[in-house]
């Protein structure tokens, strides 16, 4: 497995996602090329900030309000 399909798939790698044969390909490129380890480290991080951040419910009306201000505009 190269680079970029190994990158391709790291996201399926992290939700665990993969079948045992893709996810070990995976694991066997990542043990030998620091690049792509440097990726999934980064896309860890990201994604554990990412959980850290609060939700917000948006209001019910809140879609026809956009579309009420769209129609509203001049251009």
């Amino acid at each position: 497995m190269n680079c970029k399909e190994t990158r391709s798939l790291l996201s399926e790698f992290y939700d665990q996602d993969l079948n045992e044969e893709m996810r070990s390909l995976v694991e066997e490129h990542l043990g030998c090329c620091v690049d792509c380890q440097d990726e999934y480290e980064s896309l860890k991080k990201i994604l554990k900030v990412l959980k850290k951040l609060k939700t917000k419910e948006i209001p019910r009306d809140y879609m026809e309000s956009l579309k009420k201000r769209g129609e509203n505009r001049n251009f």
